[in-house]
C-alpha cells in the first residue's frame, strides 16, 4: 500500500483529537497488511488510551505480522497511561512507520530504539513536515519552551476592528464567528486584555459547536492586565472554569482572587516570561483575542507565530477608529512583519487571511 497515503490517513485521524488531548500531542494510528487496512485509532482525549492502543484493541482479527503507521513516535514512558511500545511488540507488529520523532525528552528516540532492539523494523520521516505542522504547538513547548501563539482578529478592509465609538458587533459574519470559535476550541489558552473585556465583553469560551469538552476544561481564559484590576470583566471571568490573571501587579490581583474559585495569578516580567510560565503550567498554545494593543505588544516582541485576519468587505474609516495592530510598529517597510506561508480562505462573503511566520 502507498505509505504516504497511509500517513495522510494517520494525520486525519490524529486531527480528530484537536481540542481534547492537549497537552498531549494529536496522534493517529493505522494498522495494515497487504490485504489493506486492518484497524485504525487515534488519541481521543487527555488521559485516555493512546492511538496505538486503540488501533490494536479495535482490530477484529489478529494484527500479528501486520504493519503500523504513526504520525508520531510511540511513547516509552509511564504517564497518564502505560507506555505504548510494549503493547506494539506484544501484538506482533513487524514494522512501524513513524512521521516524526517525539521532541519530549522522555521519549526522543527511545521509542524507536525500544522497537528496533526487539526486532521490529522502523522507518521514520514520512511526511515529516506535515507531522510537525499538525503538532506545532506541542513541538514548540519542548523546542522553544513556550506556547505556539496565534492571533485572531475580525476586521474591516481598512484594518479597523471597531469604529470611533468602540462599536465592533458585528464586523464579520456568522460563518466567520463560528470559525473563530473553532480556533478557541483548539487552543489551550484564550487571552485578551482587560480593556477589551470591559468594552466587548467576550466570553472567551468556544460555543456554537457540537463538540465534547476537554477533560481539563481547556481553553483556559487569560486576562492580561498591567494594573491587576479586572473590574467590569464579569461576563468573561465570572464562571468557575480555568481563569488566569496575568499581571505585573500581583498584590492587586490576589486581592481580587480572594473572591474567586479556580483562578490563578501569573506575575510576569515580560511577555516572553509570561509565555514561559504558561508553558510550565502545561499550556502549549495561546490564542490572542485582545485587540490592537495586545496584538501590537506581541508583534513588537516578535512572539506571534500564526495569524487569522478575518476580513469583512466593509470600510470603517476614521482616525479615531480602532486599528487591528497598535504597538510601536516598524521604522521602515523593510522591517515589516512578513509571512513565509499564507493562504486565503472563503467564509461566505468574508475572507480569512491565514499566515505563518515560519
Amino acid at each position: 500500500m502507498n505509505i504516504k497515503k497511509l500517513m495522510v490517513r494517520a494525520l486525519l485521524l490524529a486531527e480528530k483529537g484537536r481540542g481534547r488531548v492537549s497537552p498531549n500531542p494529536m496522534v493517529g494510528a493505522v494498522i495494515y497488511n497487504n490485504g489493506g487496512i486492518i484497524s485504525e485509532g487515534y488519541h481521543e482525549y487527555f488521559g485516555g488510551s493512546h492511538a496505538e492502543i486503540n488501533a490494536i484493541k479495535r482490530a477484529k482479527k489478529s494484527v500479528k505480522g501486520a504493519r503500523m503507521v504513526l504520525n508520531l513516535e510511540p511513547c516509552v514512558h509511564q504517564g497518564k497511561t502505560p507506555p505504548c511500545v510494549p503493547e506494539i511488540v506484544k501484538a506482533g507488529i513487524k514494522e512501524v512507520t513513524i512521521g516524526m520523532k517525539d521532541p519530549n525528552p522522555l521519549v526522543k528516540g527511545r521509542g524507536i530504539k525500544y522497537l528496533t532492539s526487539r526486532g521490529i523494523k522502523v522507518k521514520t520521516g514520512v511526511l515529516g513536515k506535515e507531522c510537525r505542522f499538525l503538532n506545532r504547538a506541542f513541538v514548540s513547548s519542548f523546542e522553544r519552551k513556550r506556547p505556539w501563539v496565534v492571533l485572531k482578529e475580525g476586521l474591516s478592509l481598512d484594518g479597523k476592528i471597531a469604529s470611533k465609538t468602540g462599536n465592533s458587533k458585528w464586523i464579520t459574519n456568522e460563518k466567520s464567528r463560528i470559525f473563530a470559535h473553532l480556533l478557541r476550541y483548539g487552543s489551550d489558552v484564550v487571552m485578551a486584555g482587560a480593556q477589551t473585556l470591559r468594552i466587548d465583553k467576550p466570553s472567551l469560551k468556544p460555543y456554537l459547536l457540537n463538540k465534547k469538552p476537554h477533560p481539563l476544561g481547556f481553553p483556559a481564559r487569560c486576562v492580561l492586565t498591567h494594573s491587576g484590576r479586572i473590574g467590569g470583566c464579569a461576563q468573561s471571568v465570572d464562571n468557575s472554569e480555568a481563569l488566569i490573571i496575568a499581571t505585573d501587579n500581583k498584590n492587586a490581583a490576589k486581592k481580587y482572587l480572594s473572591t474567586t474559585g479556580k483562578a490563578s495569578v501569573i506575575c510576569f516580567k515580560s511577555i516572553n516570561n509570561l509565555l514561559e510560565q504558561l508553558c510550565i503550567k502545561g499550556y502549549n498554545s495561546v490564542l490572542l483575542e485582545g485587540g490592537g494593543k495586545l496584538a501590537g505588544s506581541f508583534f513588537d516582541a516578535d512572539l506571534i507565530d500564526e495569524v487569522y485576519f478575518i476580513f469583512a468587505p466593509v470600510v470603517i474609516g476614521g482616525e479615531r477608529a480602532v486599528s487591528a495592530v497598535a504597538g510601536e510598529g516598524c521604522r521602515f517597510v523593510k522591517e515589516a512583519v512578513s509571512f513565509k506561508k499564507w493562504e486565503v480562505l472563503d467564509a461566505d462573503g468574508n475572507f480569512i487571511f491565514h499566515g505563518l511566520r515560519n
